[in-house]
């Protein structure tokens, strides 16, 4: 083959695969301008690469944070709390990253940004403002350019009439408006422990950033956990959980998404978000630079204290124990010592009324009252997980088959009516199954009790089972569901009557027995001693001499 022919043949590639190149780029370019999680990811990555000259490390929990980041343009999310540990991207993805693609993909756009200092806050916005002045940022987005009129550092303006507004906790927001505004850790880590400050950041967060929210606008709210009474718990406490991804704190009339990443977990944790699934298995690390094993984990516990690192890396916030129930006063029975029971298998509804998947509890408890008429209740066995209703009833028609003859008592309130509706459907269907293999059907009886309005839940757990758990009248069997006993032991430690969110599936579960359980007598049997019949004497007889 002539030289010239080779070189022409190499020519037509290097054009080839240039024109590939930039085809691929025109089709990013348009996905990203187009919109969607996809387009928003995309930006991420270019972003990374063109602006700042590496590679966007991504792993699974990104782009469940992209999915409700995009939400919350689109107006689907109005308030989002995003719990992850420090140096883990949260200011990167949802103030540099966000806001800036926000202005660029959106028009007349109004942002406000806050943390808790002025510095912080200079510096955060000036990262933005670096993003949407590079030639990336210009060549995705020409028609957005920058105000002469009002082009500082925290603050700007754009020609098509968007704005930026950054200032510090305490600073002046006054005669702002936004559609989107994002805080961004309002409180510092050595104030954790002040009240006044706690109280000054919510008082600004309540005065002067909602005040300003456009109609229909959005709050995010990133920070690692430092208090029970921090921003978060307060927005939580207050206003409700909507939908909490990684957590079990939703409610009906809960206005957040709240999305929970510990560092490391000590129990299994489904993810879901729309079609975004990712099943967590206990003990994983949520994958990140800094720390990929538990030996460096354990380096950085012994650095910052195991209380600092519950709070700040596993976004747990909640003592461990409370003293309200004591770890003492937590005791098993075995076989040879159950007493003549009655059973009762009793349900943690789901709070929401619809039929998706969410955190319940079902235990079985045997119930035995003796002379001295002492009620004792024995948690014989117990089931936790995420399910739907569908699920719930499969759980119980398992319970129902091991206990054919507890009781099953589900409580009326939330998804309570439709759980027994669809619980004595798919117990026909079970019976169905199980005459056609000759086998002998389930009979337990299925009832519903409305709760008493006058107590609440936490007083329900504090007022029934206090006394008990002290005189050891709670016992649990000692062949009990594993897992069962573990989380409902952790409940029970970290049990405080006064707040009205926690984790208490397994023992509100638990405590329904008291409404409903009637126990069964021991009776003790006496066995009664026969007395033996003499023998009579036989007479002896006559010796003559």
């Amino acid at each position: 083959m002539e030289k010239e022919q080779i070189l022409e043949q190499q020519r037509l590639k290097v054009l080839k695969l240039k024109e590939t190149k930039e085809l691929k780029q025109r089709v990013i370019k348009a996905k990203i301008r187009k919109g969607g999680w996809e387009g928003f990811r995309l930006y991420i990555h270019g972003v990374f690469e063109k602006v700042y000259g590496r590679s966007f490390e991504e792993y699974w929990y990104h782009e469940l944070i992209i999915r409700v980041l995009w939400n919350v343009i689109i107006g689907k999310e109005k308030r989002v709390i995003i719990e992850l540990a420090p140096r883990f991207a949260k200011t990167e993805l949802t103030v540099r990253q966000f806001l800036s693609y926000v202005q660029g993909i959106m028009d007349f756009v109004k942002n406000q940004y806050f943390t808790y200092g002025a510095e912080l806050t200079e510096d955060t916005s000036v990262d933005v403002k670096t993003i949407m002045k590079s030639d990336y940022f210009k060549d995705l987005f020409p028609k957005k350019k920058f105000s002469d009129d009002q082009n500082k550092k925290a603050n700007w303006k754009l020609t098509d009439g968007s704005e930026y507004f950054g200032s510090s906790i305490g600073g002046a927001a006054t005669g702002k408006g936004s559609h989107i505004t994002v805080i961004d850790d309002s409180l510092k880590a050595d104030d954790s422990d002040s009240k006044a400050e706690k109280d000054k950041a919510w008082k600004f967060i309540q005065n002067s950033v909602f005040t300003r929210l456009e109609n229909g606008g959005a709050v995010i709210n990133i920070m690692q956990r430092l208090a029970e009474d921090d921003a978060t718990g307060r927005f939580m406490k207050e206003q409700g959980v909507k939908n909490h991804i990684g957590g079990n704190l939703a409610s009906d009339n809960g206005m957040w998404t709240v999305i929970t990443l510990p560092l490391i977990t000590d129990e299994d944790i489904l993810y879901e978000y729309e079609d975004f699934k990712y099943f967590r298995a206990a003990g994983e690390i949520l994958p990140n630079r800094n720390y990929k094993t538990k030996e460096e984990i354990d380096l950085l516990k012994r650095g910052v204290s195991e209380k600092e690192f519950e709070k700040q890396y596993n976004q747990n916030v909640s003592r461990a124990k409370t003293g309200h129930f004591k770890e003492e006063d937590i005791t098993y029975i075995a076989d040879i010592d159950l007493p003549e029971q009655n059973f009762y298998i009793l349900v943690d509804n789901a709070e929401s009324t619809n039929e998706g998947a969410d955190d319940r509890a079902i235990a079985c408890e045997g119930w035995s009252i003796d002379d001295n008429k002492i009620e004792m209740c024995v948690i014989m066995d117990g089931k936790r997980g995420k399910w739907d209703v569908y699920g719930t009833s499969r759980q119980l028609i398992e319970m129902m088959i091991k206990f054919p003859e507890a009781a099953v008592w589900i409580e009326e309130a939330g998804g309570g009516i439709t759980l027994i509706v669809v619980l004595k459907k798919e117990l026909l269907i079970e019976n169905t199954k199980r005459r056609a293999k000759g086998k002998p059907p389930i009979k337990n009886s299925i009832n519903g009790f409305k709760p008493p309005r006058e107590i609440s839940k936490q007083a329900k757990i504090k007022d029934y089972m206090t006394a008990p758990h002290e005189q050891h009248q709670i016992k649990i069997y000692k062949g009990c569901d594993i897992d069962f006993q573990k989380q409902y032991k952790k409940e029970l430690l970290r049990f405080d009557p006064s707040k009205k969110q926690q984790t208490d599936n397994c023992i509100d579960a638990v405590s329904s027995g008291w409404l409903v359980a009637v126990p069964k007598k021991t009776v003790i049997k006496v066995v009664k001693k026969v007395a033996k019949r003499k023998k009579p004497k036989k007479a002896g007889k006559w010796r003559g001499v």
